[in-house]
């Protein structure tokens, strides 16, 4: 059954007591995303998270208990990153050169360039004749460190920051338990702390970028 009624309340306003504002606050913080769904699933994962946080702050879990708190907000922070610069690349951005250019990649196509009857091998296997032409790239093909690299390329992300959100991303990705125990990955604190702070200034250089007029 659940705790007490007034002990509910004392942690539920500890959770809240430090947070910025509403939900409707970390929405506001990605006003430069045009899609309204996209821009309010943004707010609430950035809301939940610093509850979350909270939550762990307020419990003074330590230990295995931390576990699920640290995952929880690395997971919540690199989905926003992820989300936030496909977003603008794929939108903002599709006419740019870097995003053209990370978008295409060489390809082999097979030609004939030589008559039918003409064979030729190297070590008993066969040698045909082909191409090399540009192709087009699977947009979830492209690893999110090359997309990290292109928004900064562009300008829209702090070089500074880069490598950390890189990070932060590829911790999300090694959570899956079963790669966690193939690599003996053990997620911290001070990483999920990362993911927060790295958050206001990524905001802000964004925000930032289109006050300018860049776009």
């Amino acid at each position: 059954m659940p705790i007490d009624k007034v002990l509910r309340g004392q942690i539920n306003d500890y959770c809240k007591r430090d947070l910025q504002g509403d939900v409707q606050w970390y929405i506001d913080q990605f006003s430069f995303i045009d899609n309204v769904e996209l821009r309010k699933k943004l707010g609430r994962a950035f809301y939940s998270a610093r509850y979350i946080g909270k939550l762990m702050e307020a419990l003074h879990v330590s230990g295995e208990d931390l576990h699920p708190f640290v995952k929880f907000q690395i997971i919540q922070y690199a989905s926003i990153y992820e989300a936030v610069v496909s977003y603008l690349l794929w939108n903002n951005f599709k006419s740019h050169e870097d995003v053209k250019k990370m978008q295409t990649h060489k390809s082999l196509k097979k030609v004939e360039a030589l008559g039918k009857l003409t064979k030729i091998s190297y070590e008993d296997e066969a040698i045909y004749t082909c191409v090399i032409r540009d192709k087009k790239t699977a947009k979830n093909s492209i690893p999110f460190k090359e997309k990290i690299d292109c928004a900064v390329s562009i300008g829209f992300v702090e070089k500074i920051y880069g490598e950390d959100i890189k990070l932060i991303y590829e911790l999300r990705n090694l959570t899956h338990i079963e790669t966690e125990a193939i690599k003996s990955i053990n997620v911290k604190i001070e990483q999920s702390k990362k993911g927060y702070w790295r958050m206001k200034p990524f905001l802000d250089k964004i925000r930032k970028y289109f006050e300018e007029g860049h776009v």
